[in-house]
């Protein structure tokens, strides 16, 4: 194997394959990026088995063939090279790597006994806009459970296909975050762990195309662009009804501002944080005012924020931060909330849309807080 690159492009390879590199491992193949040579690009991959990447890039390939490289000095020295051109030469069990006046020798092991990071038969159910893509799991992800023993199915993100409908869903259990977008594409339904989407969105901000495919195949999710292959495993289990436990019979509806809401609530939170592991601020709705509240032994806070409201007064209080995570992700200048009593959930929309929707439950107050 024989091939040369330029270092900004090897630079640009080895950051997007290293996050998939197992962090503790037992199979020293696993603490590698493998080198691909052939035809005019090279290829990286890496896996935890877990989840894999193939990243493609072009090269200069004057002899083909493979290597895997331990990353533990290699990545370091890598990005320290001089600029220009880095030359990559293998002979048996060595690695010799030039740039400039700098020489670099180093084992390798063998490509053969790396695993497989894509399934060899996959079927394509979806093709999308990347950027809007990325954007549906920026507005979800943060509603999933970021540790769940019981239901590991909650630490993903549903991906679904229904009705000409693409969906992108997460839950822990105490809130709901639901984004979808028309795609006219066979149904279909798979759960992404969450890490994986995490590292496919950043992965996708290097890609240069517009779209990119989602296939499926032997347990695995496949997510293609032209030049890059992200592979991991699904999670099995099922989620709830999310379209139809977001339909509630609100008691109060308010519409205000959504920034406004938003800092109102950042502000009570400060205080909140600091008395119990629910971070409760309270909310009391009516008369075209939302007054936020939160006291602990650190102090209380009180404010209004103006909104329209239609319905009967209430005082309800909810977890700052799920309220918070749940405003910062909508993209309007204002929201529509209704909340379906003291325990019942407060469903959020960007107001005059209807493809992205928050659910959060409420926190059960003492009598003596109403």
């Amino acid at each position: 194997m024989q091939f040369s690159i330029e270092k900004d492009q090897l630079l640009s390879g080895i950051s997007a394959a290293e996050r998939f590199i197992a962090s503790k491992t037992t199979m020293p193949i696993l603490s590698g990026i493998k080198f691909s040579a052939y035809g005019s690009s090279l290829e990286l991959s890496a896996t935890d088995l877990e989840m894999g990447i193939e990243y493609r890039l072009p090269a200069q390939i004057m002899e083909e063939g493979d290597a895997v490289i331990s990353t533990k000095v290699f990545t370091d020295i890598a990005r320290k090279l001089p600029q220009g051109p880095v030359m990559f030469r293998r002979k048996e069990g060595q690695i010799t790597v030039e740039a400039g006046d700098f020489r670099l020798n180093m084992p390798v092991l063998e490509a053969g006994d790396f695993p497989e990071v894509v399934p060899p038969e996959t079927k394509p159910i979806l093709k999308f806009p990347k950027e809007t893509f990325k954007n549906m799991v920026k507005q979800t992800i943060f509603a999933r459970a970021e540790d769940s023993i019981s239901r590991p199915v909650l630490t993903g993100e549903l991906l679904e296909a229904r009705n000409g409908r693409f969906h992108v869903v997460a839950l822990d259990g105490f809130r709901i975050a639901w984004r979808w977008e028309e795609a006219e594409v066979p149904d279909f339904s798979v759960i992404v762990p969450g890490r994986a989407l995490v590292e496919l969105t950043r992965a996708l901000s290097d890609a240069g195309e517009e779209s990119f495919e989602i296939h499926t195949g032997r347990n695995r999710v496949v997510f293609c662009t032209e030049n890059l292959v992200m592979a991991t495993r699904v999670l099995e289990g099922k989620f709830i009804d999310y379209e139809q436990v977001v339909q509630v019979e609100p008691r109060i509806t308010a519409v205000t501002k959504t920034d406004a809401l938003l800092s109102s609530i950042e502000r009570a939170f400060i205080v909140a944080r600091e008395g119990n592991k629910n971070n409760l601020v309270k909310f009391r709705i009516g008369n075209n005012r939302m007054e936020v509240s939160a006291e602990t032994e650190m102090g209380s806070v009180y404010e209004k924020v103006q909104c329209e409201t239609s319905g009967d007064e209430l005082v309800v209080a909810f977890n700052a931060r799920f309220f918070i995570e749940a405003l910062r992700s909508v993209e309007k200048p204002e929201i529509e909330l209704k909340f379906a009593g003291e325990v019942g959930p407060c469903v959020i929309r960007p107001r005059n849309s209807e493809n992205h929707i928050n659910f959060i439950l409420p926190v059960r107050l003492r009598s003596e807080d109403y």
